[in-house]
This record gives structure tokens, C-alpha cells and sequence, in this order.
């Protein structure tokens, strides 16, 4: 009876692993950002494209999982700073590409301008941002380290749970593109692919002066 009784509690503690690091995550990957402008610019070309982002995503996810495993709990300021600038500049340069892009009728069409790869562009854009990395390094370790207390199963349930939340969402966001890629969206996926840009620099200009202020604490 005693051991029935443990087994249903362990069931009950890995369910709500799995099924509370699917809605946090969720709730994180339907936050707007650098990552979702650039999956709704590309996914009207090809559906695909946002799970291809988001594969860059999950991967780079994984490795911070082991780094918060190994024991990496602090980020230095320092390195916060470099890549918040780096990251700015990186974004600005995104914006302004789609935004050449969106100029050129000829360009639209063409699924295969990118200088990266999706998955690199996903793994890119989301270490460019700095609170992508705050969050794993406040909210998404205190999830992990309960987690890790069922051991290594408890750990691949948060992280599944967690990337079935990015793939789910980015998923439907490169289902709903496809409507903007009939020739007669044309012109809604140019104001789309214009709006987009100016969410990516927009975005860019904010980590830029983030990274000259040097203050990220009001997001821990």
C-alpha cells in the first residue's frame, strides 16, 4: 500500500513537471520578441521555416539545461553587457535586410536569400537576447532544479514539456503564414515583412542601449 501510494505521488510530481514547464514555456514562446518577428516574416514562404527557427531555439535550450546542471548559476555582468551589444547589432542587422527585402519585389518570392540557415538564425537570434538568458538563469533553473530531484527523468520531462510548448507554437504560427503567401496577400505580406523590420530594429536599438546602461537586474 505504501509503495502504491509513492508510485501515484511520483506520477502526480512528474505530471505537473511536464505539464507546468509546457505552460510556462508557452506562455514565454507566445511573448512577442526577435524570435517570433523573424518566424512570421519567414513562415509565409515556407510553413516549415518556423519549426527550423525554433530547432536552433530548442537545441541552444538544451545546452543551457547542462550548463545550469553543471553548476553555471550567474551570468557576469560583463558578458550580460557584450551580448546585449552584440546581440543589438546582430537584430539591427536582421531588420534591415527584411527591410531591403521588402523593397524588392524579386526578393519575396525567393525562399533562399538568408546568409544563415533557419536553425542558425533561431540559435542566433535567441542568444542575442539578453532576458532570454535572465529567464533561463532565474525562472527556468528554480523549474529545473525541482525537476532535478526526480533525477534524470524529471529533468527530460521539463525539458520536453518545455520544447513542446516553442515547437507547438511555432508550429501554428507557420501554419497561419501560409495564408499570406497566396499571390493575392502580396501586398499584406509586404506590410507584414515591413512591420516585422521594425520590430527586429526596434528590438536591436532596445538591447543596444541596454547594453551601454549595463542594468539587467529588473528582469531577475
Amino acid at each position: 500500500m505504501v509503495e502504491s501510494f509513492k508510485r501515484h505521488e511520483e506520477g502526480k510530481n512528474m505530471l505537473s513537471i511536464f505539464f507546468g514547464s509546457f505552460l510556462v514555456g508557452l506562455s514565454g514562446a507566445m511573448a512577442p520578441g526577435p524570435l517570433m518577428a523573424i518566424a512570421i516574416s519567414k513562415s509565409t514562404k515556407d510553413w516549415k521555416a518556423s519549426l527550423k527557427l525554433i530547432t536552433g531555439h530548442v537545441l541552444l535550450e538544451a545546452l543551457l539545461v547542462m550548463l545550469l546542471l553543471v553548476g553555471v548559476r550567474t551570468i557576469p555582468p560583463v558578458l550580460m553587457r557584450a551580448i546585449s551589444l552584440a546581440g543589438g547589432i546582430f537584430l539591427l542587422y536582421m531588420g534591415i535586410s527584411q527591410l531591403f527585402e521588402a523593397k524588392d519585389p524579386s526578393l519575396i518570392s525567393n525562399t533562399g536569400n538568408s546568409r544563415f540557415p533557419l536553425p542558425v538564425q533561431g540559435a542566433l537570434v535567441s542568444f542575442s537576447n539578453p532576458y532570454f538568458l535572465l529567464w533561463w538563469f532565474s525562472v527556468g533553473s528554480a523549474f529545473l532544479f525541482r525537476a532535478r530531484e526526480h533525477l534524470l527523468s524529471g529533468v527530460l520531462l521539463f525539458y520536453s514539456g518545455h520544447i513542446l510548448s516553442d515547437i507547438s507554437w511555432y508550429t501554428f504560427l507557420g501554419v497561419a503564414g501560409q495564408f499570406l503567401h497566396k499571390p493575392s496577400w502580396k501586398g499584406v505580406y509586404r506590410i507584414v515583412l515591413v512591420s516585422m523590420s521594425f520590430v527586429l530594429i526596434g528590438f536591436g536599438v532596445y538591447f543596444l542601449l541596454a547594453a551601454f546602461r549595463g542594468d539587467f537586474s529588473h528582469v531577475l
